[in-house]
Formats: C-alpha cells, structure tokens, sequence
C-alpha cells in the first residue's frame, strides 16, 4: 500500500517526542492513538484542535496537547489545527467571539479599535473579557463538534466508497 500523502508533513512519533515542550508529558505520549490515524484519534484531534484555536489564552497549543492527551486524540493534527489561530486569523476570530459572546449576554457591542499589542489589550479586557471569553468557548465549542461530526461523516462516506469500489471489482 502506498504511503498517505499526509505523512510526508508529519514528523515521525520519535522526533516529536524529544521536542522540550512535549518532553513534559513523559510516558503519556507512548500511547498509539496520539500517533495513528485512525477515524477516532481524527475525530478527537479536529474537536480539540478547532475548540483551542478559538480561545483566547496564549497557551492554546499546550492546552491542546494535554487534551489530545487525555482524550487520545492525533496529536500532529490537533496541533496543525490549533495554527487556524495565527496573526493573520486573530483579529477576525476573537472579533467574531466577541460579537457573538455580547449576542449572548444582551449587550451591544462596544466599537474597538483593535491593535495587537499587550497594553491595548489590558486596557479593553474590563469591557469585552466576558463577551469575548464567553463567546469563543461556545464557538470552539460549535466548531469543534461541526469539525468532528463533519470529519467522520466523511470518513465513513469514504469508507463506503472503498467498500463499494472492493466489491464491484469482485
């Protein structure tokens, strides 16, 4: 069988876990499922991967690791999917998370002038910490279960199709 394209981005289990970020989950990363695809650990990669993209902490891909850890999730994918949160995407998803989470409390959004920068950031947390955390939880929380559903409906579908291809050629 010819080697998935998809391993020619990924590191082999082994240099992965000699990164010093990593080392710190000592034998919890020996588990298979953290390194073979399967429809599982995909799943659970895509729920964790999309739900700590969406937060605003700046710890997101070591709060992924543990999760994909604990969860038994593919630990490259669920780190690959926690970069859809970078410094280009930023700026819409919070925006996007605090539109939504004033739309949950009641309250009107407040026009921000958003800069990427620590100081603008402690000074704005008192008026959009609770819509802004509020609503990027609940939709990491949303795209995280779409992502998943989405992801073993298509396994499956594929599935179907190799099934059905194998028996016609039968």
């Amino acid at each position: 069988m010819a080697k998935p394209w998809y391993k020619s981005f990924i590191p082999d289990s082994s240099t992965l876990q000699q990164h010093p970020s990593l080392q710190r989950f000592g034998p919890a990363l020996q588990h298979p499922s953290l390194w073979q695809l399967s429809r599982r650990s995909a799943r659970a990669a895509v729920a964790v991967g999309l739900f700590c993209a969406m937060l605003p902490i700046p710890v997101q891909m070591l709060l992924a690791a543990f999760l994909a850890i604990w969860l038994r999730g593919h630990l490259p994918l669920t780190i690959a999917l926690v970069w859809l949160n970078n410094p280009i995407t930023i700026a819409p998803i919070f925006y996007a998370g605090y539109k939504l989470g004033s739309w949950m409390l009641g309250t009107s959004p407040k026009d921000i002038q958003f800069e990427l920068s620590t100081e603008w950031l402690w000074t704005q947390l008192a008026d959009i910490g609770l819509p802004l955390l509020l609503g990027s939880v609940s939709l990491g929380l949303l795209l995280g279960l779409t992502g998943a559903l989405l992801l073993d409906f298509c396994w499956r579908l594929g599935l179907k199709r190799r099934w059905a291809a194998r028996a016609r050629r039968h």
